[in-house]
Formats: C-alpha cells, structure tokens, sequence
C-alpha cells in the first residue's frame, strides 16, 4: 500500500476529458470489508432519484442497477482484496447487463491475485515504487522541506540507507521523513535505521514497517486514540 493507486485512480476519476465521457460517475471504497450487498447499495447511492437503495435483499438492489443505471458510467471500487471470482460475478452481474456501451469499471487494489481475477479481458497495470534518484529528492523534502541539507552530510548517508528500506513508496516517505524531521539528530536516526520495525517488511511496496514506525514513535495518548478508532468502520 501507499504507492500511489488510489492517488492516480483520482486524478482519472476527476479529468475533466474523463468527465466528458461519462453520464454518471460512482466511487465506492471497498478495503477488506467485501460485500455484495453494501457495494450495491453504495452503487445505487450515488444514483440521484434512485427509490432501491434502502432494502438489503441483493435481488432487488440488483433489479434496481438494471432499471437506474441505463446511462454510460465509470465505477471506480478502490482498495479490493476480494479473490473469489464467484462473489465478483455476482456483484457484476447487473453492470454486465446494461446495453449501454463503453462503461467501464476501475478497480485498484495491492493484491496481484485480485487484479488477475479483476480484469480478464483488460491488462492491468502495476504501479512500482519511485526512481532511486527522485525518490531520495523526495524524501530530503520530507525531512528538510525548503531547507538545504547540505550541512547535514553524515545525516544524509543516514537518511539514505533509510532511503533504501522505503523502497521508493511515497506513503513511506512521508511518514518516516516526518518522523526524522521531528528530531534531526544523528543518534535518533541510527535508532530509526537499526529499528526492528524493518523486520516486518513482506513486499516490494509493504507499508507496514514505516507506518509501524510511525505509530511506535508517538505519544501514549495518540496511540490510545488510535486504538479507540479502529472500533469505528472505515
């Protein structure tokens, strides 16, 4: 996560050429929470005038898709995790059903499973970490902002090792260049480099130890709110 999916899918979704092309435009975040029923809903939501959207029987929301979405859409269902190709089928079967031509249905999700289940017809298209050099231009604005790190040389040779665990995720960037900005210091950024943090790191563009980071190296009281957030739904 945190390599710019959502972020581009954005940038599409709000073009104005992109726009132009379509009669009703639906964004639905879905993350792990995948189900047919609320996707629908969500679907039929956006909908202006829609009268089907408060049952929860999937037969009728679905009969709802087929009798308001007449119109040429783009969907865009962002952060899938979903791998059965059996409840896909089910949620698109509606969308398959319009007569309307050049709808199209954008989905991102980190998963390569889910995007070969997702796009059968289409290629999909895998979005890797930044160039080494624009990376590390990136990261110095996250811990120096406009200011010139040239009087940092030994905090720099730090800060690139660092670099280098990042594995050009901007996310990442972000939040341990914050991270090293709050204290910019040479024995806090060995610290950080020699973290056990880094021993979480399970993919080319995992997340999770900068954000592991992140989330250990703040005050007691924010990690309570932290904890206290996760009761609520995404």
């Amino acid at each position: 996560g945190g390599i710019g999916k959502t972020t581009l899918a954005r940038h599409v979704y709000h073009n104005s050429k992109v726009k132009a092309k379509f009669d009703i435009m639906i964004w639905i975040y879905v993350s792990a929470n995948f189900d047919e029923v609320k996707i629908t809903q969500a679907i039929l939501e956006q909908i202006p005038d829609c009268e089907y959207k408060n049952t929860k029987n999937l037969t009728v929301l679905q009969r709802g898709i087929k009798k308001y979405l007449t119109k040429r859409f783009l969907l865009v269902l962002d952060d899938i995790w979903e791998e059965s190709e059996g409840r896909w089928g089910k949620l698109l079967a509606p969308l398959r059903c319009t007569e309307v031509k050049g709808n199209v249905i954008l989905v991102t999700t980190r998963k390569l499973s889910v995007a070969n289940v997702t796009s059968k017809t289409e290629a999909h298209i895998n979005l890797s970490g930044m160039n080494e050099e624009i990376f590390l231009r990136f990261f110095k604005q996250c811990i120096f902002g406009d200011e010139n790190c040239g009087c940092h040389n030994k905090l720099m040779k730090i800060a690139k090792q660092i670099a280098a665990k990042l594995k050009g995720n901007p996310l990442a960037a972000k939040s341990v260049g914050t991270l090293l900005r709050r204290n910019i210091d040479e024995i806090n950024w060995r610290k950080i480099l020699d973290s056990d943090e880094w021993k979480f790191e399970n993919g080319m563009d995992s997340i999770v130890p900068a954000l592991m980071l992140s989330y250990n190296h703040l005050p007691y009281h924010l990690q309570l709110l932290f904890s206290y957030c996760a009761l609520f739904p995404e």
